[in-house]
Parts: C-alpha cells; structure tokens; sequence
C-alpha cells in the first residue's frame, strides 16, 4: 500500500457568471514511503491546488485520498489538523514566516505543540537545523534584516525540524541562485531520506525535476508521467520550445461547463480557504463559490494548531503563483 494515494481527485469552482471552472478533472497518484516526485506544468494548470489537497489544506469535489490507508477525505476537521500537523511539512512558495519573530523562534513554532525531547529540546533542535540551511550565524535575525533567500531557508528549516512523513515543497529553490538551490535541494533530500519520508516538489526548474524518482506533468486537469524530462520541453498549443530550463508561460484560457450558481472569481491557487472552508457561500450541486483571496492560497491556516502556518508572511517570491 502507498503512503499517498489519490484516485479520481477532481476540484472545481464556480466563476461570476455561474459557470463551473475545473481545474482538477480527475488526479491519480501514488507515492510511497521515501519516494521522490515532481509536479511539473505551466502556470495556472492547478499544481498548488493539487498540492492543497494533497497537504490537507483543500478538500477535493470528488474521489478518494488516502494517507497510510487512513481516509483522509471523511475526517473531522479536528482529526484532519492532527493528522495534517502529525504527517507534513510544508514549504510554501510565499515564505509564511513571522515577520515579528527571529529566524529561531520562526523555526521553533511548530515544535511548540509537540511533547516530550522534542519540545524540551526545540531550541536546540532548531539551531542546529538552521544550521543545516546555512543560518547558523542569523539565529537572532528577524526576516526583514534577512534576503528572500534567508527567508526561504528559514521557512525549509521550519517544514523539516518536526521530521515530517511527507515533505510537500512548492518552488523550494525559486528563490535561490542556482547553487544555493542545489544545496536546499541536497538537504530535502537527505532528511527525506533520513526519515524515510516522501517528497513532492512543484517546480518550474527542470534540473530540481529531475532530482526525482518520477516525475509527473499536470495538464488539462490530469497528471501524466514523463519518462523522459526533455519531454517537458515540447508542450502541446503551440508553446514556444524552450532551451534554459524553464517551463512555457501560460496555457490557453480553460474549458468551462455553464451551469446554475453565482461566485465572485477565482484563480487557480485560491480554489478554497485552506482545510477546504469557503470563502464564499456555497453553490449548488456540491460545487464551491469563491470571492479572490487577498493574500496567498495558504493563508489563514494558523487558526489550526496543528498547521504552522503564520498569518505574517515573508517576502514573496517574485516567480510568481503557480
């Protein structure tokens, strides 16, 4: 049995005009204990979304997802913050540090609500997986004495330090020069590895791609496995080919099906509030109205103990929502 199982996941929202946008029309993936697998795809294809639902910080509309044969689709919401806080760590492309905490305390925040040596031990465990990250020096620093790609290990540093089960990283090195990021890449592996625990990527770099053990593209709603990752070079509707490493620009203006309902908008990273709380009344036939989010897909998930995720983001990455 797979640690992540995902079989038929679909994710829809509804647009101004009643319509219905689907952004996930049917997801199935896999992936074992200690596995590593990229998601790659242009942008606004659904890849954090997926990640979303993947992370328990969505629900899907439909299909069946499991996490070591546990339902992770039925569960309460208090069940779900447990077992989402027992089982992942997160590094979110829009840092989600504390602008008013040191990179120390920023990283010590989700062992506050572990028990025994590891919450007795938290300073000392966070400084010295600061220091795996290559803060050891910047443990008094607050974030905005600090470059996005400080910020950026400091959130990596935050998502290892509670030896996560699943690591679910969302453009870990898109803030980071290229060896920097080859570094970052190293470490998330290596814990990984030292926890037998999975990992899943979304990326743009092919190079970080190609780390992996699989990797899956996201397209038309759908993941499909690439063999060769010089395929993703060659998309389908006419997108330029492209030579450094770096996914296409946008895809074509998605299908929709008109239908009954009324919403306020959505865009691919804001399909719902995270652990699947609406932003927006609820719409017929089990679909989800939304109004656009005013900060990024992840916020507001602190109100849940168990996710360590501040309401006071960091520096944003300036490559831009997936």
């Amino acid at each position: 049995m797979s640690y992540v199982e995902l079989a038929g996941i679909t994710r829809s929202v509804v647009l101004p005009d009643g319509s219905d946008l689907h952004i996930l029309r049917g997801v199935d993936l896999t992936v074992d204990a200690g596995e590593r697998v990229s998601i790659v795809g242009r942008s606004g294809t659904g890849k954090s979304t997926l990640l979303n639902i993947i992370g328990m910080l969505d629900k899907p509309n439909s299909g069946s997802y499991t996490i070591n044969g546990r339902d992770a689709v039925r569960l309460g919401e208090g069940r779900r913050a447990r077992l989402r806080g027992d089982t992942f760590g997160f590094v979110f492309q829009q840092f989600n540090i504390f602008a008013a905490r040191t990179a120390l305390e920023n990283v010590e925040v989700p062992l506050l609500y572990s028990m025994g040596t590891m919450f007795w031990r938290r300073r000392e465990l966070c400084a010295e997986m600061l220091e795996r990250v290559g803060l050891g020096d910047r443990l008094d620093s607050y974030p905005g004495q600090m470059s996005g790609g400080e910020q950026q290990r400091i959130a990596i540093a935050r998502a290892l330090v509670r030896q996560p089960k699943v690591i679910l990283a969302d453009e870990p090195t898109g803030a980071l020069d290229p060896n920097t990021g080859s570094v970052i890449m190293e470490l998330l592996e290596t814990v990984a590895q030292e926890n037998n625990a999975a990992l899943i990527t979304i990326t743009h770099d092919l190079n970080v791609a190609a780390r992996a053990d699989r990797v899956m593209q996201l397209g038309e709603g759908r993941l499909h496995l690439l063999s060769d990752v010089s395929s993703l070079l060659h998309f389908s509707g006419g997108a330029a080919e492209t030579s450094d490493g770096v996914l296409p620009g946008p895809p074509p203006a998605p299908v929709v099906d008109r239908g009954p309902g009324q919403g306020a908008g959505a865009d691919e990273g804001g399909a719902a509030s995270p652990d699947g709380q609406g932003q927006g009344p609820a719409a017929p036939s089990g679909r989800v109205a939304i109004t656009p989010p005013k900060t990024g897909p992840h916020e507001g998930a602190a109100d849940d103990p168990h996710t360590t995720v501040p309401r006071s983001s960091g520096r944003a990455n300036h490559g831009g929502a997936q």
